[in-house]
């Protein structure tokens, strides 16, 4: 197979890349293990360090369900981005981006979040690169190297973290540059001609002043082909990050910028099933041309090349002073993200045809300022936080929605009889024009003052009381045109700008208890809050409008524990959810968010790490869940249908990994590491309505083996990513009711790869 000419550039940089890694000076040593180098595959827990309650604490000492990766782990399991974590935290799962976007991050942690892309939707689990809040996730540089850790806290995080934590937060921390020289840099190849290179290099400017700078590019073909162009699920991506940190003691300064840039096709999706029955299928049939072909295998499909586009741009930066002030400090975190992005689907994967699609042009820009006073108090028994924070984003939405290209002109110039047997007025014929050019626009505007406090009662018995205040007001505008007729969507209605504001305290308390220096048990009870919004998709006046706040009231119990060479952290949980923001799909056209009345989830949690031997490791986690609503009835296809009892959608009853590494001695100090990681889980339901069209039980199994090399710091990792070549769906859209087709999103195939590292 020829080298595509991008690889081939690469290739080149890629040996630059390296020559500098070869030729650094030697001071350029490694760095330490760093709080987060190690992780919860190793039970030395002194080593992992996180700022879960925004100071830095171990692991096994913060009484919060929490799970640290660090940048060690995430090499040695060959992860590529963040959404790769949920192979081995339990309870967390990760949806591919909606509409053909391949570089959203939407996570589900116990059963909460939220995988629309719509600018009018919210996440319902908060994302934070280095603090700041990322309420687009488009643009996020989650695959740089100089990644120190990623950690994923489960449960509202009101208290102590930014704006809507209802169901958890997933924060990534980037390394630090100080005053130790560093490099690291890989390059990988694999299966589909995909190749990345990545470099990261830290080092002192002078005694206060450090700088740090990482880059990557990944470019490859893609698994699911198409008749011409490039497949689906190609990469082409560059990003970099720039950091700047200045420390002269009581004051410390970090400014980091950073920025990508994609130009791909979209994700790979696949249309499962047709019923030419369906009401469009017979209108496309009848007056257009014959649709549409289901591929005879998932790996190949066909496409509109005009919404097949997954571009995207980035910029992105933070600023983080620290002030000593006696025995206080004051922390200031000011960021700014900007991002563009344009990616589509062709829902009926024709080139021929325009039956089924949507085109997407997102601009959406964010400015975000926290501040944070801590401060010991009580002879230092007891640590006190206070915070404000104001968050503003402006986001565009312009989006094609292409239904029957073509039908309108079709049916102007059809016999009168073939009319007459479908209904069809001359009259009604411009409202048959499905294809609509919509522009929406958003400001939101938050404002929050949060505390924190902790007081140690005795020794060993610690309490903690928080809480945020949040008020947060939202402007949202709409034009809708049908684009062959000319006329309004909703005529009378559209243009129009609606506005609304809502606010909440959201509190918590906890209760911990150190058994001894290794055992901790805790008790927690919280409230977490995300705002109301409005509905982006109206079709109807009466659809027109908002949907309210979303309350969730979780209780918690767990106990940390290391005991000798094991570590083993257990908790159970149950959330109780009121007015629960769901998107239901109705009519198919009609696609709308409403609340639920109420829903519960409950569930275990389990993880543990064991050294066995010096050599050998063993690591895993288990996940039980049980969601479902318990008050919610909804018009679906006309009916009012009773959705009670019904699961929640992403929630999987039980999510399963386990880790076994083994370290072989080669000679001198060259070693061979072996790592064998499977996870497991089982049937969810992609939708609310937990129709047909479901994720089954499945599990996937990771085989590497990583050898050092002769030379310092060098070594070569193979690796074979799902073992069994098992692809299941993990998302999609039912729309059999009106357009008759089933359409579908499924994980990754096989994947061989080699990758060559350096570490200095």
């Amino acid at each position: 197979m020829p080298v595509p000419t991008s690889i081939k550039q690469s290739v080149s940089a890629a040996a630059l890349i390296f020559a500098l890694g070869v030729i650094s000076p030697s001071t350029m040593a490694q760095d330490g293990a760093g709080s987060g180098a190690q992780n919860a595959d190793q039970a030395d827990d002194d080593a992992i360090l996180v700022t879960a309650r925004r100071r830095e604490e171990r692991l096994q000492d913060v009484p919060i369900s929490i799970s640290a990766v660090g940048q060690e782990a995430l090499d040695s399991r060959g992860y590529d981005a963040i959404t790769d974590v949920q192979q081995t935290v339990p309870n967390l799962l990760f949806t591919p981006g909606t509409g053909g976007n391949s570089g959203g991050i939407a996570p589900f942690i116990r059963g909460v979040g939220e995988n629309d892309f719509i600018i009018t939707a919210d996440p319902a689990v908060g994302t934070y690169i280095d603090g700041v809040y990322v309420a687009r996730t488009f643009g996020a540089t989650t695959e740089l190297l100089g990644i120190d850790r990623i950690e994923i806290l489960r449960g509202p995080q009101g208290s102590l973290f930014g704006k809507n934590t209802i169901g958890g937060a997933i924060n990534v921390v980037t390394s630090v540059p100080g005053d130790v020289s560093s490099f690291e840099g890989d390059i990988r190849y694999g299966s589909f001609n995909n190749l990345r290179v990545r470099a990261n290099i830290e080092a002192p400017l002078s005694d206060n002043l450090a700088f740090g700078l990482s880059g990557l590019g990944e470019f490859g073909e893609g698994w699911q082909k198409i008749p011409s162009g490039k497949n689906l699920g190609n990469k082409n991506v560059i990003a970099g990050r720039a950091t700047l940190h200045y420390d002269n003691g009581g004051f410390d300064a970090l400014l980091a910028v950073d920025g990508l840039r994609r130009r791909q096709n979209s994700a790979p999706h696949s249309l499962i099933e047709f019923n030419n029955a369906a009401f469009f299928a017979v209108l496309q049939n009848t007056f257009l041309a014959p649709c549409c072909t289901v591929a005879s295998s998932i790996d190949r499909t066909d496409a509109t090349p005009a919404l097949n586009r997954d571009d995207t741009d980035s910029f992105n930066a933070a600023l983080t002073l620290s002030f000593e002030l006696g025995n206080a400090t004051l922390k200031s975190i000011s960021g700014y993200r900007w991002v563009s992005a344009e990616f589509g689907r062709d829902g009926d994967a024709s080139s021929t045809l325009n039956y089924a699609g949507d085109f997407h042009d997102e601009n959406a820009e964010q400015f975000s300022q926290e501040l944070q006073l801590t401060t010991p108090l009580f002879n230092d028994r007891g640590n006190l936080l206070l915070g404000a924070y104001f968050f503003q984003e402006k986001t565009r939405d312009q989006t094609r929605l292409v239904v029957a290209d073509g039908l309108l002109a079709a049916l102007q110039t059809a016999p009168q009889p073939l009319l007459d047997a479908f209904g069809f007025t001359p009259g009604i014929l411009p409202f048959l024009d499905f294809n609509v050019d919509f522009d929406n626009r958003q400001k939101v505007t938050n404002y929050a003052v949060f505390g924190n406090f902790t007081y140690d009662l005795t020794d060993a018995l610690t309490v903690e009381l928080g809480g945020r205040y949040t008020y947060e007001k939202k402007r949202f505008s709409q034009e809708a045109v049908r684009i062959a007729s000319g006329i309004p969507l909703i005529p009378g209605v559209t243009p129009y700008t609606l506005r609304e504001n809502w606010d909440a305290f959201s509190p918590r308390a906890s209760l911990s208890y150190k058994i001894n220096p290794d055992i901790l048990a805790y008790a927690s009870w919280s409230r977490g809050f995300r705002s109301g919004g409005f509905n982006g998709r109206p079709t109807a006046a009466a659809q027109v409008g908002s949907y309210n706040p979303e309350f969730l009231t979780a209780y918690e119990a767990g106990i940390k524990s290391t005991i000798g060479p094991v570590l083993l952290n257990i908790a159970a949980f149950r959330n109780e959810y009121t007015d629960q923001q769901l998107l239901v799909n109705k009519t198919n056209l009609d696609v709308t968010f409403e609340n639920a009345g109420r829903s519960r989830i409950q569930g275990v949690e389990l993880e543990f790490a064991a050294k066995v031997s010096p050599r050998f490791q063993i690591s895993g986690s288990l996940g039980l869940l049980d969601a479902k609503y318990l008050e919610f009835e909804s018009f679906i296809n006309g009916t009012l249908t009773d959705l009670t009892d019904r699961k929640l959608k992403n929630a999987p009853e039980i999510t399963g990994s386990l880790s076994l590494a083994y370290t072989l001695p080669l000679s001198g100090t060259l070693d061979a590491r072996f790592r064998a990681d499977a996870n497991y889980r089982t049937e969810s339901f992609v939708d609310v309505e937990n129709s047909p069209l479901k994720s089954p039980d499945y599990a996937v199994l990771n085989l590497s083996g990583e050898f050092d090399l002769p030379f310092e710091g060098a070594a070569l990792r193979l690796a074979v990513d799902n073992v069994t070549d098992k692809q299941v769906i993990i998302s999609g859209f039912d729309g059999r009711a009106g357009f008759g087709f089933l359409e579908a999103y499924y994980s990754d195939p096989r994947r061989f790869s080699v990758t060559l590292s350096i570490r200095r």
